[in-house]
């Protein structure tokens, strides 16, 4: 709203508070003005004295160093008394004293001796006469008098190879009282007073000139400030030079203007902060309208004003026109609510993990009569979801799928209506129907099946629970559906099943992981006779009527036993297992509905692998002969003497040879192939016969019962006697 009580207010009270806040600023920066000024010149001025206390501070250690050691130095005293120039040591402890004195003092650049009477120089560097050394001219120039004032800046050179060097010197008479036999000359480097001066100051802000009684820059030769940017000066009562200071290149400025710009940000920073506040205690006062008008905004206001009705009155009464028109709206979705409210809570009814909810309280959230009816649940399951689910595609599966929900909830035949239904998962559909203790159930929901999978593309079978009268056994009728569907894959698709006329009876595992361990084994030794018995695995449990975890249980037992024994086939053979057998078999029995399909699908598998078995061991010129020895261990395992030797005797070949292409073809130890013939034959002579073990041992090839005994519990686990007993209560059983 452009115009409101809000912006009237605000507009009343911010231009009297810049008119003052404007006045006051500029009395501000005026005073502020001339108190950075006087700071900047506080601060350029200690810089200045900082610097020159620190140039007369270093050469009065070294005047008052020198004028020791020409008291107190006898080096120094004996070297200028001495009459030969070639007096080394003499010349030595003169030396070793110059040379202490350049280390105390790194500033000093050099030093040396004059002896008066003969003209001869000491240095750090060499002895000489006057005429011969490199400083001669300052010698002379400076030997009618003995100075006590440090020189201007001049130019030294010890060599004439060498680089003249900037310096100031101080001459003094040796010994200092008396009559002087000679001086002491020392020459202080200008360089390494111009590295103490600027590590005191920034050269980019300020600048300090240091000149000598001549004039020269001692410094920098290449600086003249202009005088008005000199803030500061002094004159050394010591040496006579003179110490000059100041902002360069305008900083002076750039200070003052840095600070005035510090106030403008704290001064805008204050006038924001008045704004803000003057905003707050009108918007406090507005507050109660705002608020009103904030909730219409929010809650109730849908179409926009047009711009002459903006302002909070007009948008007052737009509202009351829309009150209606959304409590319409609110029914709507209320029911929406109300159906997803009904579908979480009846998943947490019959398939929650915690304690059974309140039925009552859980009704009435759900608008339902809280009164229990005898009732059903029922589970309906999509067949062979996986291969429909890719033929329709997502979007078409969800548009059926919604059907068959929207058909269930309309159901009501024989006035018994369903609770409730939704979609337990992708491929089932769980529902709770009230039903009639009168009314056959089966025939009910033979009939709702038909009713509800009507025009569909694919076929439906539906479990079905018990009849219940209580809430409490809603999760046990929902366990017997769930069982119910479980014999789907031994009863066939498109199916009713009812849970009271399944047969619950224990089923003797063993006997189905026998014979799947018997198919294994002929399969593993490229027996043909791995068909019949795979067929018949699943021959006998289709006519059990097991469980699909059952079924699934053995399956997997067999493929686990496949997967096992697949290392004792040729390494040829073991790549095409790993590669084409193991996932697909996988596959089959996660996707498989039916026994029927699962036996197809997974003997097509095998089958296919089987041939390109057979295809690869035929390869080989051997594969007779080794059939042939097969063939003669298994009608002659009665033997005693049936070894490797004796085969050996019969086919001409080496015991070795033998037992390597024994087991490269069958995958299996001679030894361990021999064993297990034997002791088929022997379980099977225990549980067909009542013979002594001592007779059976003998059957199956062995003289002594005890080493029969020990070789059949390592196969079986228990004795030959235990095996007999405990095979005999499972026939009685």
């Amino acid at each position: 709203m452009k115009r409101n009580w809000f912006r009237q207010m605000l507009f009343a009270y911010t231009p009297v508070f810049f008119i003052i806040i404007l006045v006051l600023f500029f009395i501000f920066f005026q005073v502020l003005n001339e108190q950075s000024k006087q700071e900047a010149l506080n601060i350029n001025e200690s810089l200045a004295g900082q610097a020159y206390r620190y140039v007369d501070r270093s050469l009065k250690e070294i005047d008052q160093r020198i004028l020791r050691e020409s008291l107190i130095n006898k080096s120094f005293k004996s070297f200028l008394e001495g009459e030969d120039i070639a007096d080394v040591p003499r010349n030595l402890e003169a030396y070793k004293a110059l040379q202490e004195l350049t280390i105390n003092y790194p500033m000093i650049d050099s030093a040396y001796l004059v002896r008066d009477h003969d003209e001869t120089v000491l240095s750090l560097s060499t002895v000489t006469k006057v005429l011969d050394y490199g400083d001669h001219s300052f010698i002379k120039t400076t030997s009618t008098g003995h100075s006590s004032h440090w020189t201007d800046q001049r130019l030294f050179q010890e060599f004439p190879k060498q680089d003249k060097k900037a310096v100031v010197s101080l001459k003094r008479p040796v010994p200092f009282h008396g009559k002087a036999k000679g001086f002491i000359v020392v020459n202080v480097s200008v360089n390494e007073l111009k590295k103490g001066i600027q590590e005191m100051y920034d050269p980019e802000v300020s600048f300090v000139r240091l000149t000598d009684r001549s004039g020269t820059e001692l410094l920098n030769e290449d600086v003249h400030p202009v005088d008005d940017r000199i803030l500061t000066r002094f004159i050394s009562d010591y040496t006579g030079w003179t110490i000059e200071s100041g902002f360069s290149k305008s900083n002076l400025t750039r200070v003052i203007e840095s600070v005035r710009l510090l106030w403008i940000i704290v001064s805008i920073f204050v006038v924001l902060t008045g704004v803000i506040w003057i905003i707050y205690i009108t918007k406090k006062a507005y507050k109660p309208l705002e608020q009103l008008v904030r909730k219409i905004n929010g809650g109730v206001l849908k179409e926009p004003l047009i711009p002459s009705q903006r302002n909070e009155f007009t948008l007052i009464a737009h509202t009351f026109d829309q009150m209606l028109e959304q409590s319409n709206r609110y029914h709507e979705v209320e029911d929406e609510v109300l159906l997803l409210r009904r579908k979480y809570g009846f998943e947490q009814i019959l398939m929650g993990k915690d304690g059974f909810p309140d039925w009552e309280k859980e009704m009435e959230k759900m608008e339902l009569s809280p009164i229990f009816s005898p009732s059903i649940v029922f589970l309906l399951e999509i067949d062979q979801y996986g291969q429909w689910k890719q033929e329709l595609g997502a979007e078409k599966l969800l548009q059926v799928k919604a059907m068959m929900e929207k058909r269930a909830s309309e159901m009501d035949h024989d006035s018994m209506p369903v609770l409730w239904c939704g979609w337990a998962n992708e491929y089932r559909f769980v529902g709770i129907v009230q039903m009639s203790e009168e009314i056959d159930p089966y025939h009910y929901f033979t009939h709702f099946k038909q009713v509800i999978s009507d025009q569909l593309p694919f076929t439906v079978t539906l479990g079905f629970s018990r009849l219940i009268t209580i809430p409490e056994e809603i999760r046990k009728a929902f366990d017997e559906a769930t069982g119910a569907l479980a014999y789907k894959a031994t009863l066939g698709l498109n199916q009713t099943i009812q849970y009271e006329e399944i047969t619950l009876t224990e089923v003797d595992v063993y006997r189905y992981l026998k014979l799947a361990q018997e198919t294994v084994f002929a399969y593993r030794l490229s027996d043909p006779s791995w068909r019949e018995k795979y067929h018949e695995l699943f021959e006998q449990i289709s006519q059990a009527k097991l469980r699909k975890e059952e079924i699934i249980h053995i399956i997997n037992f067999f493929i686990f036993h496949l997967e096992r024994e697949r290392h004792l086939f040729p390494q040829e053979i073991q790549e095409l297992w790993s590669e084409h057998a193991v996932s697909r078999l996988a596959d089959q029995l996660e996707q498989f509905d039916t026994v029927e399909e699962l036996k197809e699908n997974m003997f097509t598998i095998l089958d296919e692998m089987f041939k390109q078995i057979i295809s690869q061991r035929q390869t080989k010129s051997y594969d007779e002969v080794l059939l042939e020895i097969k063939q003669y261990i298994e009608s002659h395992y009665k033997e005693v003497n049936l070894s490797l030797d004796h085969l050996s005797e019969v086919f001409d070949l080496k015991g070795k040879y033998i037992s390597k292409l024994f087991k490269e073809h069958f995958g299996e130890k001679f030894v361990d192939f021999l064993t297990r013939i034997r002791m088929e034959h022997a379980e099977e002579l225990l549980k067909t016969s009542d013979q002594p073990i001592v007779e059976i041992s003998k059957q199956v090839g062995y003289i002594s019962p005890n080493s029969f005994t020990r070789v059949f519990r390592k196969v079986y686990g228990i004795s030959p006697g235990e095996y007999r007993k405990l095979h005999k209560k499972t026939d009685e059983s």
